[in-house]
């Protein structure tokens, strides 16, 4: 699916998880969400992320070219899923006071992503884990219904997909299906809709 869609479903998922468990409504938690969403598709040279991180499609590109890895594989993984909760935020809340604000610096990140950054050092680092977990999840979910399918279950080589609605990715379903979850949003937690259409967009805007 096309960037937009991962963010948005990022963002929502975090949402949907923070209201669930009673975690504040924080930029950290909304941010993670949607970066989380975008953070599976590190495996594809060309995509949004990929691009924005200095060197990332170059690494992409070889890992490609010599089988290493394949987009839709590894990175698309329950496996990975845990891996980058799991290692990757212990690694980054130790690193947390010194190295974040150098990050953003590089990535050319400003406003919302700053303020997710500052909330993150001020508590709201275990609403962020889990709207990582959300977002992240958010993105095999939405591929699942990718025409190609997704390989969850790593190693192994079967791929998950659902038959309905069987998008291709920058078709007008997709589309649908993107405002579709945030006009589900808004049937059940309508303020809440508002918030992840204003921060998706201010994601992608930042990030493109």
């Amino acid at each position: 699916m096309l960037a937009k869609t991962h963010i948005v479903a990022g963002v929502t998922a975090a949402t949907v998880v923070a209201v669930v468990t009673h975690h504040p409504l924080s930029p950290a938690v909304l941010i993670s969400g949607g970066l989380a969403g975008l953070a599976p598709d590190l495996d594809h040279p060309q995509a949004l992320m990929t691009r924005k991180i200095p060197g990332a499609s170059l690494i992409a590109g070889a890992a490609q070219q010599s089988g290493l890895i394949r987009h839709r594989g590894v990175l698309h993984s329950i496996l990975f899923l845990w891996l980058t909760g799991w290692i990757g935020w212990r690694a980054l809340t130790t690193a947390m006071s010194h190295g974040l604000w150098a990050i953003a610096v590089m990535l050319h990140l400003t406003s919302l992503m700053l303020a997710g950054i500052h909330a993150w050092q001020h508590g709201w680092l275990a609403g962020g884990l889990w709207a990582w977990y959300a977002g992240y999840g958010s993105h095999l979910l939405v591929d699942s219904w990718n025409t190609t399918g997704v390989q969850w279950f790593w190693p192994w080589a079967s791929k998950v997909h659902f038959p309905w609605p069987n998008i291709t990715v920058g078709t007008w379903p997709e589309t649908v299906v993107r405002w579709g979850m945030v006009a589900a949003l808004a049937v059940w937690h309508w303020p809440d809709a508002l918030i992840v259409a204003a921060v998706a967009e201010g994601i992608y805007r930042e990030m493109h």
